[in-house]
């Protein structure tokens, strides 16, 4: 996808921050604020590492999103499964690999290397760019708003660590 062209995600001009548009919508109102709540995150993480990338804002924003990134994947993993998603074995396999790319990113910062958190947002927000218009468009009609499990994100990590 050619970035110059594409309006799915804007980055507003006025204060610089990333904005998820109606075009990205999978059709499913707890699927696209969890999506909107990563940019949210990206958005956050852009400004406390650009107030100072070592403080207790940053590291927690880091956290958040690793956590928001696993709960995230199980919810939409939980959903595809319920309706047997022909496609879910690859889909499963792009969010590990961006969750691994994620918690490599954190620990990174953690062990105090933090420079690595600069293009954090940008990567954040292209991937979930690519994935959700090209992956998560194609579960579009296979997952209804009552297939979705809308419980906040905690109660599912809980019931995966069971």
């Amino acid at each position: 996808m050619d970035d110059s062209t594409s309006t799915s995600v804007d980055m507003d001009a006025c204060d610089g921050k990333f904005q998820w548009t109606e075009e990205m919508s999978v059709g499913n109102v707890t699927l696209d604020d969890d999506h909107k709540a990563f940019f949210t995150i990206s958005n956050l993480i852009m400004e406390a590492q650009r107030l100072d990338p070592r403080s207790h804002v940053t590291e927690s924003a880091l956290l958040m999103l690793g956590e928001y990134v696993g709960g995230h994947f199980l919810r939409e993993e939980k959903a595809m499964r319920a309706v047997k998603y022909p496609r879910i074995t690859g889909h499963i396999q792009k969010h590990t690999k961006f969750r691994a790319h994620v918690q490599a990113i954190v620990n990174a910062y953690r062990e105090g290397t933090t420079s690595v958190i600069r293009e954090l947002p940008d990567l954040v927000v292209d991937w979930l760019r690519g994935h959700i218009l090209s992956e998560d468009a194609q579960y579009k009609m296979w997952i209804s708003n009552s297939i979705v499990d809308d419980r906040p994100l905690v109660y599912l990590a809980m019931e995966a660590e069971e």
